[in-house]
């Protein structure tokens, strides 16, 4: 070899060698790279499932403070106030939300909610469905004894013996007592229906005590009778109209509650917004209510027709009043009841009223069942 030659070989290997290192260098950078993409898209999957198991217990809170079902979906984008910036929380609900995951109807005291959760700069999406309880409810009805005549253990109020659809929520339903009213003339005056009953629970202060019912509404014939209005007690219901309400005057219906003491309260107030009409009347002057006859066609059958619906409503749901009490300690109370109102004027009308539950709030909600919606499928709310 020449000496000008000598040593070109091992250039060769030196240069071979740092090629080799820069490209092991570039691959171990790509690499490291996407580890570090996958970690943070691993981080933030991880935050935003926490979020939205936050807005889960934020919902659970909210219902048991007496918030109704169809009315916790809200979104939060602000949560400045946990020192959390760049996320949301969205809370769903839907014509749905009364179902459970294989849609069958839940208890009025449980509700489906769909809470999502996103980390806004990646976008990255977590998704859950939760059934939430606020507890088993006390629940009032009118059925002993069956047939004609007025519910015992029931002071005052007028009743329709075959009325009222029970049990709530299920399928068939038979045909019971309900709660009943009727203004019979068109242009009347008012009718009423008061009644009550003995009870006995206690809460803890402050408390807030919502009550859900079966109701239905139906504008009948006019009678041309005035003998026919209810005058069962009661009077227009004196409580502010409850946020569930659809609006209106063509009925008001509103509970009561007697603690030990004496001392009464009233709820907030149900406004039924519009009622069907139905081609019946109400026959003077027993004023047989229009389900104890035979109509033809049998606009009333099933006994179910037009219950929970007000107006054009696609979605029937149950009525919501509330009673929302201040204060400290405890309250124990002995005695419950109901209050239907039919004011004056306008189309003739009949109301019934019938699976009161009273379902005392403060804190005692609970998760029953949650599913992960990247793990298991999640139907619509």
């Amino acid at each position: 070899m020449k000496r000008g030659e000598r040593g070109a070989g091992l250039l060769v290997v030196v240069l071979l060698i740092v090629t080799v290192a820069a490209f092991a260098v570039v691959v171990a950078a790509r690499q490291s790279g996407g580890d570090l993409q996958g970690t943070n898209a691993a981080a933030d999957s991880s935050e935003a499932l926490l979020l939205a198991e936050t807005g889960v217990e934020r919902a659970v809170k909210r219902f048991s403070s007496g918030t109704p079902c169809l009315a916790l979906g809200e979104s939060i984008t602000d949560l400045s106030t946990l020192g959390v910036t760049g996320r949301s929380i969205t809370v769903s609900v839907g014509p749905n939300s009364t179902q459970d995951f294989g849609g069958a109807p839940l208890p009025a005291s449980q509700c489906r909610i769909e809470v999502a959760a996103q980390v806004t700069a990646s976008r990255v999406t977590r998704r859950l469905q939760a059934i939430i309880d606020v507890g088993a409810a006390t629940t009032y009805t009118f059925n002993a004894p069956a047939g004609p005549g007025a519910p015992s253990g029931w002071t005052g109020g007028a009743y329709d013996y075959t009325g009222g659809p029970d049990p709530a929520g299920a399928s068939p339903l038979t045909c019971t007592r309900a709660a009943y009213v009727v203004r019979a003339r068109t242009g009347g005056s008012t009718g009423s229906s008061a009644g009550t009953t003995a009870a006995s629970f206690s809460v803890g202060l402050p408390a807030t005590i919502l009550v859900n019912f079966d109701y239905r509404i139906i504008q009948v014939g006019n009678s041309g009778s005035t003998a026919c209005n209810s005058a069962a007690g009661g009077g227009a219901c004196p409580g502010a109209a409850d946020i569930t309400s659809p609006g209106g005057l063509h009925g008001e219906i509103c509970m009561t509650l007697r603690d030990t003491v004496g001392t009464t309260y009233d709820s907030t107030m149900y406004g039924v917004a519009t009622s069907a009409a139905i081609p019946q009347t109400v026959a003077p002057a027993a004023c047989t209510p229009t389900t104890q006859q035979t109509p033809t066609p049998a606009v009333y059958t099933p006994c179910s027709t037009q219950y929970n619906l007000s107006g054009a409503s696609v979605v029937p749901a149950q009525g919501t009043v509330r009673f929302v009490i201040g204060g400290t300690g405890s309250l124990s109370f002995n005695q419950v009841g109901f209050n239907l109102h039919i004011p004056g004027g306008g189309q003739a009308k009949e109301m019934w009223v019938d699976n009161i539950a009273f379902q005392a709030g403060g804190g005692v909600a609970t998760t029953r069942h949650w599913r992960d919606c990247s793990a298991a499928t999640c139907p619509a709310v």
